[in-house]
């Protein structure tokens, strides 16, 4: 099954305290997002690889890939970035995924596949680990039910006339969400499954995270 990738990388990664794209950082000989492309680079049903970027990393990225991926510039918000990505993009199922996690498996890859076969949009997901907490300033309100719980990952992948559909609504709308699934979920009728993916494939956000 072919597919675009739509690689979020327009971050600016202040959380880090670099004074530059996270994504530039040299991790094991390579940049982080280099780390993150290969995997979708060496997928023989990943026809198209779409980077979104900011203008300010347009020189350093061409630096890198050339020719090598299609560059969009992203917005303000994830749900601006997401929706350039995928208006670019020109197959018909589209993984969303983010540049911060380079670590993302083959395995991973197939599973999403295989699911996006009979479905209409899948994410990966993992068990939640933790014991969750709903706190109102610094009271606990509640305890959550770790075993109905689970963390998204990405990719998060698509039928592209679906997320392109819902992202414009929720552009429109502005409301905000922190993830493109949420915005199916929020805006369409449509199941989304849940794919087990690993712990492995974690996102690159901090300083200890390195």
């Amino acid at each position: 099954m072919n597919y675009s990738a739509v690689i979020l990388a327009a971050g600016s990664g202040s959380r880090m305290g670099l004074g530059f794209n996270k994504l530039l950082y040299s991790l094991e000989n390579q940049t982080i997002i280099e780390k993150t492309v290969h995997v979708f680079e060496k997928d023989k049903d990943c026809t198209q690889i779409i980077l979104v970027i900011s203008e300010n990393d347009f020189e350093a990225m061409r630096r890198i890939f050339r020719d090598r991926v299609e560059y969009v510039f992203g917005g303000k918000e994830r749900m601006e970035s997401s929706y350039q990505g995928v208006r670019k993009a020109k197959e018909e199922v589209v993984m969303i995924h983010d540049g911060a996690r380079p670590y993302v498996s083959d395995e991973e890859l197939n599973n999403c596949k295989k699911t996006m076969e009979k479905a209409n949009a899948c994410l990966l997901m993992v068990p939640v680990k933790d014991t969750i907490k709903a706190v109102k300033g610094n009271q606990v309100i509640s305890t959550l039910n770790r075993s109905e719980l689970m963390a998204a990952l990405t990719p998060q992948c698509f039928k592209k006339s679906l997320i392109e559909e819902c992202l414009c609504k929720a552009l429109q709308s502005k409301q905000s969400f922190t993830d493109d699934a949420s915005v199916v979920e929020f805006y369409s009728d449509e199941p989304v499954i849940a794919v087990e993916g690993s712990y492995a494939n974690r996102k690159i956000t901090t300083k200890e995270d390195l």
